[in-house]
């Protein structure tokens, strides 16, 4: 019987207990209360973070750069983003919760100003660099700190307050581009600005992980922390595989979504203006299933949730690839984004099920690793393929990932199924 099974029979019947006790409601509001300034503080940093991605390709356009030096700057982010999510636990271990949430902010508040120096590709390569960093340490440091005060229970609710305000914010950070002359410095003026004052809420929240999480670590071999950074994604991946490729094939999905599905319109005959309509509503399209899918993996195990998604993302990519009406083609791709963005959060959830609080920093920072490196290989694979076959070869390629991802599944399923019957 293998550890993972051994841990996941004990976490079952934990969330049986739980869900028939009703306990999973009353802490629910209390938590949601608590952790409020520090989701606004987050909302700040996010909102500003899409309001710069966006600002800084329309000031790289104004002057004049090449497509490829533009690819590079922004990559860089994606860099800084790996780095930050292998480098980062340690300073959250160290300091606390709301010191490094500080001190990230205050980092990427720096950066943001350091525009004004000149808008050469080695300063602005080094300046998104930094942002990337400072970004996934704010991340690692909410997804730790979150499911810390969260029980199994209802973790995947609270995990989906989190992605909703991720994504509201980041499609609400795009309309702050019409405050100002996107070729001056005003706007990055206001987000260096919105990035010191998201110090303000969250340096005031009232509950910290030490505080709330004391409850009895789950039984099995995943009770000892990692003794280093380096130990966590071996360790994931012995005891919780299906998270750790969960959150890889999360960031091959929606790296390639970004990057890639304004390429995929405009290639087959799309407007500008379509393409920023169906983006914009997209975006809006991910916050919908959040919340129920959420529910459902707090009631179920939350591999068949992991499973039905999966399975249902790789139908839609199925459908969208071989049929190309537009009647069909527009509420079945609407349906296919949002789900793309329930993945990370149920398997995020998952993992956070087979672990002890000691080990909450170590294994976020972990898993927005292997997101960020699903993130840097997304664009190029699925480029590659659509170079093959088409623009329409996106399609192939998140089918392709969904398959994969149904079959790992599936395959924990079964496992789980032998080993409760024995």
């Amino acid at each position: 019987m293998s550890n993972e099974e051994l841990g996941s029979t004990s976490r079952a019947d934990e969330r049986d207990t739980c869900g028939a006790r009703g306990d999973g409601e009353l802490p629910f509001g209390r938590i949601v209360s608590s952790i409020a300034s520090l989701l606004l503080g987050f909302a700040l940093l996010v909102m500003d973070n899409g309001l710069l991605g966006t600002l800084v390709a329309l000031r790289m356009v104004h002057a004049h750069f090449l497509s490829s030096t533009i690819g590079f700057v922004q990559a860089a982010y994606y860099n800084g983003f790996m780095l930050g999510a292998w480098r980062g636990s340690a300073l959250i271990a160290r300091v606390g919760h709301h010191r490094a949430f500080a001190a990230f902010a205050a980092l990427a508040a720096c950066s943001v100003l350091g525009y004004a120096l000149g808008t050469g590709p080695t300063v602005w390569m080094t300046l998104r660099f930094m942002t990337g960093f400072s970004l996934v340490g704010i991340f690692a440091v909410m997804e730790s700190w979150l499911n810390g005060v969260a029980p199994n229970a209802i973790r995947g609710r609270v995990f989906s307050i989190y992605l909703i305000t991720t994504y509201l914010c980041v499609g609400a950070g795009q309309f702050l581009i019409r405050a100002a002359n996107p070729n001056g410095f005003e706007l990055f003026s206001l987000v260096a600005c919105l990035f010191s004052l998201s110090l303000v809420p969250a340096s005031l929240a009232r509950v910290s992980v030490a505080d709330v999480d004391k409850r009895p670590a789950p039984a099995g071999p995943l009770e000892s922390p990692p003794k280093s950074k380096f130990q966590a994604l071996p360790m994931l991946w012995r005891e919780a595989p299906l998270a750790l490729w969960g959150c890889f094939a999360a960031g091959l999905l929606n790296s390639a979504f970004y990057a890639l599905y304004p390429v995929y319109m405009r290639g087959v005959g799309y407007s500008v203006d379509e393409i920023s309509s169906f983006m914009g509503v997209a975006l809006i399209a991910a916050l919908l299933p959040q919340w129920p899918l959420a529910h459902l993996a707090d009631r179920i195990d939350r591999r068949r949730v992991i499973f039905a998604i999966a399975s249902m993302l790789m139908l839609a990519s199925t459908t969208l690839f071989v049929f190309h009406g537009a009647a069909l083609v527009q509420p079945v791709a609407y349906f296919h984004v949002s789900l793309i963005f329930t993945v990370y959060g149920v398997a995020v959830a998952h993992a956070n099920d087979r672990i002890s609080s000691r080990q909450r920093v170590a294994v976020s920072a972990g898993l927005l690793l292997t997101f960020a490196l699903g993130g840097s290989i997304g664009p190029i694979v699925a480029s590659f393929v659509m170079g093959r076959v088409g623009p329409s070869g996106i399609y192939l390629f998140t089918m392709i990932v969904t398959a994969a991802l149904a079959t790992f599944a599936l395959r924990s399923i079964r496992a789980h199924r032998g080993a409760a019957s024995r």
